[in-house]
């Protein structure tokens, strides 16, 4: 009764043959589909660079869920951007967040509370650095004075933060409207499908990270 559709963070879809689709943010990352996404990668690299010339050295890692692929690879680029500035990557210093307050909370208190706690953390996603932000304060720490703290998605909650939370933005509307194109391509004949578009993420300085130097 359609003539395609665009499904957002799809688990598994099982395709009805003829009808296009477009998957937008896809859990487990590229397949045969046309699919939409952003530069997880990336965006990780360049946060954990940021706080790197910022001067921490001690960077905690609050990953996303372990089954998803943007938390895979924003792992990822945190490991990389601490390798390509010879600082060893310290598993003692990463946890999994999972994407929500909830199950971030423990892991936020595990890093904070160690006997040699990071001076920076980075969160794979908003969620779980604003909760960070919140479990530093219920310890007497003050972001950012004793501890900075960067996220990933620019959700609008980020920016109503207590101080405001810099973070990696995703486009998303430009995620969705470049597969609305995608779709209408594929309708018209235009495209067979599978093609796959990654698009850039951005820096957003606030206020919840300070330079050690």
């Amino acid at each position: 009764m359609i003539d395609g559709a665009i499904i957002v963070t799809p688990t598994v879809v099982d395709l009805h043959p003829g009808i296009p689709v477009v998957a937008v943010d896809p859990h487990r990352g590229r397949s045969g589909l046309t699919t939409v996404d952003s530069d997880n990668m990336r965006g990780a690299t360049v946060a954990t660079q940021y706080l790197i010339r910022l001067g921490h050295t001690r960077i905690g890692f609050l990953g996303g869920r372990p089954d998803l692929e943007s938390a895979r690879l924003r792992e990822e680029g945190y490991r990389a951007a601490l390798v390509g500035a010879g600082i060893p990557v310290d598993p003692g210093l990463m946890r999994v967040g999972g994407y929500r307050p909830e199950t971030a909370d423990l892991p936020a208190h595990e890093l904070l509370t160690m006997p040699d706690r990071p001076t920076a953390v980075f969160a794979a996603n908003d969620l779980s650095a604003i909760r960070t932000m919140e479990v530093a304060r219920s310890l007497g720490l003050s972001v950012p004075d004793d501890l900075s703290v960067i996220g990933f998605d620019n959700v609008p909650e980020s920016a109503l933060t207590s101080p405001p939370l810099t973070t990696i933005a995703q486009p998303i509307q430009r995620m969705g409207s470049e597969a609305i194109g995608l779709l209408i391509a594929m309708m018209d004949g235009m495209s067979e499908g599978g093609t796959h578009v990654t698009l850039p993420t951005e820096l957003i300085e606030r206020a919840s990270c300070r330079s050690l130097r």
